[in-house]
């Protein structure tokens, strides 16, 4: 059977920097066989040997919060998830490749237009597209009034209920919910659902073993939504000490995607004037994402779509306060506890698939050492960044 042995400089398990055993894996028929050690005594056996000289090994990356077919590069990006569903599904292909080569292995999808994240999570698993796995919610439930540029509006218990179950015979892994917007308005932070609709989302949803994601900023939607049982809070930038102290509590968990606030050519391709009260907001979403981090609430991290740049996710959640321990754990370790997929991906030991990725440098001494990627395996075989990798 074909083995490939890697060796780095450091390794980073998904929780710490190991530091009495030497930096080596030994990978096997897509899983990691050995580590440390034990993969050193295994070398000659190895079919293949990848040097990382100068780089900290340590798992793929998992985006926790992804849209296949949103890119903020576009200019008025948010009103191009109207275009058609082919030009969306080619964005999807491009997209999902810079998510690969930027060290990302596996993504969570909170959203895409017609099912098209169902035919790109087959494709990839096939072999026929490059790019993470994917985790994928189909398509975002949005009430006709309400926030979701990426969702689809329906309204009342009875198409709700048709909407959930639609999406779990297409192929859903989770059902996400808008109950509120992205920007605190005039009149607060309003929530555009009733309880009665959240509560058949969430019953439909859990009968069918998947778990509910909300996009959720703040407000009365919290409340809402641990009382009916919703599993994540996606965002969360204007959740108060109460608020964090119900996620905390209910055992729930917090998406944290920082860019839309803190990256300016980010905003810079927004509609409508938008920028200004982004940046207006800064320091309310600043005061919120720094108290989620210091204050004991499971997090994980996530893009929103700004491809390629999970890398600035960890160094903004690491600014609020974060050690880039704990930060690096919200894209490796717990986001794959998040996923449900901590059996399999995540960590570097024994038995896990063998998602891995090479750092030039240290990311636990420098934060930003993390966007410099040089080496991606997934699933035990190696992916070519560019012409200059040896791989």
């Amino acid at each position: 059977m074909n083995s490939i042995l890697i060796e780095g400089e450091n390794l980073f398990d998904g929780n710490n920097l190991v530091k009495d055993e030497p930096a080596v894996v030994m990978v096997r028929e897509g899983y990691i066989e050995a580590v440390g050690e034990e993969a050193q005594a295994k070398a000659a056996d190895a079919s293949k040997t990848i040097q990382c000289p100068g780089q900290t090994l340590m798992p793929g990356m998992v985006d926790c919060h992804n849209h296949l077919s949103l890119d903020p590069r576009l200019p008025d990006y948010l009103l191009r998830m109207l275009d058609p569903v082919p030009e969306l599904t080619l964005k999807a292909v491009e997209t999902m490749d810079m998510d690969l080569k930027s060290g990302v292995t596996t993504s969570r999808c909170l959203g895409d237009k017609e099912f098209l994240d169902v035919h790109c999570k087959n494709a990839q698993a096939e072999g026929r597209l490059l790019g993470p796995r994917l985790i994928v919610a189909t398509r975002g439930i949005r009430a006709l009034h309400g926030h979701g540029f990426v969702g689809n509006p329906y309204c009342g218990v009875n198409n709700i209920r048709q909407a959930v179950r639609e999406n779990l015979y297409a192929g859903a892994d989770l059902i996400k919910i808008y109950l509120t917007g992205s920007l605190m308005g005039p009149k607060g932070l309003p929530c555009y659902f009733s309880e009665d609709e959240v509560r058949i989302l969430v019953d439909e949803a859990h009968r069918a073993s998947v778990p509910v994601a909300t996009h959720c900023i703040g407000g009365p939607a919290v409340n809402l939504a641990i009382k009916c049982g919703i599993d994540v809070i996606e965002h969360g930038y204007f959740l108060n000490f109460e608020d964090l102290d119900l996620i905390s509590k209910n055992e729930r968990w917090l998406v944290l995607t920082p860019s839309l606030f803190f990256t300016d050519d980010r905003l810079d391709t927004l509609h409508n004037n938008l920028k200004k009260p982004h940046i207006d907001q800064r320091p309310k979403v600043a005061e919120a994402m720094s108290a989620a981090v210091k204050g004991g609430v499971k997090y994980a991290i996530g893009t929103d779509g700004m491809h390629g740049r999970l890398a600035d996710e960890v160094e903004y959640v690491v600014s609020f306060g974060a050690s880039p321990a704990d930060a690096l754990a919200g894209v490796t370790s717990r986001a794959a506890e998040l996923c449900g997929m901590a059996d399999l991906i995540g960590t570097v030991e024994k038995g896990k698939r063998a998602d891995l990725i090479g750092v030039v440098g240290n990311p636990l001494d420098k934060i930003t050492d993390l966007k410099h990627v040089q080496t991606i395996i997934q699933n035990g075989a190696p992916i070519k960044i560019d012409k200059s990798m040896s791989c």
